[in-house]
């Protein structure tokens, strides 16, 4: 024993020691990594077994706990951080786990209920899950009552609910509810796809919501805490700089509850690289090439890359440096890659590795319309295997893996991953297939409607048109309106109902009507448009409307700015094939329509009021309206979707691009209007050369952009800044 204490001694103190402590401390790291994995291997299986209960996938457990970021919150939701108006707010970030474990959870306050609000992918439910794996820790030694996590796209939930009440007490119980816009309640029972937007539908829904919600809060409110998520579009009217507490009746009627309102923090740059040494390692030489390509990608769309959601697919991307301009881009390269993958995995199993591509392509769509037709009838966003299997593709071919795009829950019931997977199948049907499109219901899925927008779907949904209810108006502009023309004469004008689209027509919807009818543009026939060369407008040929405002050929992530290049008697074809798919009669706004729409219950020159920013349109920023402050000149169009709505939702009724209306012009017909008092739905002069064109465009000064601004042009004419928007009469 001595000989052994000496040898030990020796080591430790001789000329040796600090190599042989070297050695300690390596076998001590590696133990304790050891150790580590193998406890946190054994925390995830055990969250896993415990939440298997719930419809939780096991794999998605492991992976949400795996490279988990700590989630952060806000007080003012992201989108608005930069809008005017909330540029001196006060915004607060704080770490949301410690502040429930430490705080909320523990305290005697009058706050009970807490809502985390965030967008598609930002990390709810991997908020929730890791909230839960670490107050069920071991080492959370602040741990005092019971915790139970439960996604509301669980069709037993309340269900669920009740029995928690029977086992535990619910006055030391804290309650998780994941996914509140996942409620198979919320979809109101009477909502119909051939009744767009109108204010009454949306008193209804909102009604609708109110009881819905009333209804979980009833049932939850004896729980001592109660935590709920859910997507921010559900609460638009908490979406501007005000007080961040939301007033719920309490089920004793003796006031209101406050339910508590924060919002998820969208990744910065610290916690995006944190993420990337995490999934990759700090110093892991086989892996660092594909950090690397990862690490370019985000740099290439960092302002989409901060949704924790996509960067946990990032591995999906590597194989790419493209930069991405819309979130539908990054979901249809996730899913050409995933599935890319698992053909890799079977190059052996199948002989023709194409046809089983475009076999999980087809499986993968097939799923998600199966769901989307079923979902009023069964409540739920997932199919049983029966229903799966119906769909004929063997379901073996598919591995689930925590990065599958689907995966199967403990009842075998197939899913997609993340809600917003099934909606981009939904809205790549809708872009490929106009009579989908033309029935897409949205309710429910505000991510479809962001993907069919930025995949340049406008005019063929008939959930985009907004209705106009009848009205009168005083039409043109007073005389002492700055730029006012003479043929701007001020009259009344009563207008019937009509629904108008919100966007102008697009490139991708332009492109349905070309390949199905074949159709030849003027622009083609004549091989040639007008444009501006920067010194003098000339007709340049080759120029039709794939092409941008300089000649230039439209990309396809372009798809969803407005068409150009494009006479009356095209824009007037392309109504006549829309009318003949669907059955109703769409045509161009009539010039009335059209002013009233764009004023949207305003009598100054702009609905923005006596001043229109670049802000708030695009025009030339070089020429503002009465010598308010210069813009932006941005020489280009936007997508239809961009700048702000006016009050009747309608985007770009100010700028981007001149619209064709229905009526022929005439210098004297406003004259003529005058002269009756009130006129019923005018719909111009009976003949003449030119038809009407309204809103100005990216080219023009913001005098030209004026509600009452009247221009007009021959009918087989074409412009790099002239489009058109739909109407149609219900």
């Amino acid at each position: 024993m001595k000989m052994i204490i000496d040898w030990i001694n020796n080591a430790l103190t001789g000329t040796q020691g600090w190599a042989t402590w070297g050695v300690v401390g390596f076998i001590f790291y590696c133990c304790r990594l050891l150790i580590k994995r193998l406890y946190n291997h054994y925390r995830n299986c055990k969250t896993s077994r415990e939440l298997v209960e719930y419809q939780f996938n096991p794999e998605n457990v492991q992976s949400k706990t795996q490279y988990y970021i700590e989630t952060r919150a806000q007080n003012i939701t992201p989108s608005i951080e930069d809008e005017p108006g909330t540029s001196g707010a006060f915004i607060v970030r704080k770490p949301l786990i410690p502040f429930f474990i430490e705080e909320a959870f523990r305290k005697k306050e009058e706050n009970r209920f807490y809502l985390v609000l965030a967008d598609s992918g930002m990390g709810k439910t991997t908020f929730m899950i890791n909230l839960y794996w670490r107050y069920t820790s071991f080492f959370n030694f602040k741990k005092k009552y019971k915790i139970k996590l439960l996604p509301f796209g669980d069709t037993k939930i309340l269900d669920n609910i009740k029995k928690i009440k029977k086992k535990e007490d619910p006055a030391k119980t804290i309650l998780l509810l994941d996914a509140f816009d996942e409620y198979n309640k919320l979809i109101p029972p009477d909502t119909l796809v051939d009744c767009p937007e109108s204010n009454n539908g949306n008193d209804n829904d909102k009604q609708w919501f109110d009881k819905v919600l009333n209804e979980v809060i009833d049932s939850v409110c004896d729980f001592r805490k109660v935590v709920m998520t859910c997507r921010t579009q559900y609460f638009p009217e908490q979406n501007e700089n005000k007080p961040y507490k939301l007033e719920i009746r309490r089920h004793d009627d003796k006031g209101n509850y406050e339910l508590v309102k924060m919002y998820l923090s969208p990744f910065d740059d610290h916690d995006i690289n944190r993420y990337l040494d995490k999934k990759y390692g700090k110093l892991n030489i086989r892996k660092r090439r594909k950090k690397a390509i990862a690490s370019q990608i985000v740099h290439n769309s960092k302002k989409l890359m901060v949704r924790p959601m996509l960067l946990n697919y990032i591995e999906v991307l590597v194989d790419s440096t493209k930069r991405y301009s819309n979130t539908y881009q990054i979901y249809q390269a996730l899913v050409d890659g995933w599935i890319n993958r698992e053909v890799k995995k079977r190059e052996d199993e199948h002989n023709d590795s194409e046809k089983f591509r475009q076999s999980l392509h087809y499986y993968s769509r097939q799923i998600a319309l199966r769901i989307y037709e079923k979902r009023k009838e069964t409540k739920v966003l997932y199919l049983s295997r029966k229903d799966a299997t119906d769909v004929n593709v063997d379901l073996q071919d598919y591995h689930m893996t925590g990065e599958s795009l689907m995966t199967r829950d403990a009842e075998n019931n197939w899913k997609f991953s993340h809600k917003s997977i099934l909606e981009f199948f939904l809205a790549k049907e809708a872009a490929e297939n106009p009579d989908f499109a033309m029935k897409l219901d949205f309710t429910g899925m505000d991510m479809v409607k962001q993907f069919c927008s930025e995949a340049g779907i406008a005019s063929l949904v008939l959930s985009n048109y907004v209705r106009i209810e009848r009205d009168e108006f005083l039409m043109g502009s007073p005389d002492n309106e700055r730029g006012r023309e003479n043929i701007e004469m001020q009259h009344s004008v009563t207008l019937s109902d009509y629904y108008m689209c919100k966007y102008a027509v697009t490139i991708a919807d332009f492109k349905r009507f070309i390949e199905e009818l074949k159709y030849q543009t003027e622009a083609e026939k004549q091989n040639s448009s007008r444009i501006w060369d920067g010194k003098a407008w000339i007709d340049k040929t080759g120029i039709n409307w794939r092409h941008g405002v300089s000649g230039e050929k439209r990309q396809p992530e372009e798809y969803n700015h407005p068409v150009l290049h494009v006479s009356w008697n095209d824009a007037t074809a392309y109504c006549s094939w829309l009318s003949s798919k669907t059955g109703k009669t769409y045509r161009l706004p009539t010039e009335a329509e059209w002013e009233y729409a764009c004023r949207a219950g305003t009598t100054t020159p702009f609905s923005t009021g006596e001043n229109l920013t670049t802000k708030q349109a695009n025009y030339n920023g070089n020429f503002p309206y009465n010598k308010h402050p210069k813009g932006e000149y941005r020489n280009n169009t936007v997508a239809v979707e961009s700048l702000e709505p006016n009050a009747f939702g309608l985007y770009n009724m100010h700028g981007n691009v001149w619209e064709w209306c229905t009526d022929w012009y005439g210098e004297s017909f406003y004259d003529e209007c005058k002269a009756k008092g009130i006129v019923e739905n005018p719909i111009g002069p009976a003949t003449g050369s030119n038809r009407v064109l309204r809103g100005g465009s990216w080219y023009n000064p913001a005098e030209r952009c004026r509600s009452a601004y009247r221009r007009n042009r021959l009918p087989v004419s074409r412009y790099n800044y002239v489009g058109f928007r739909l109407v149609f009469v219900p």
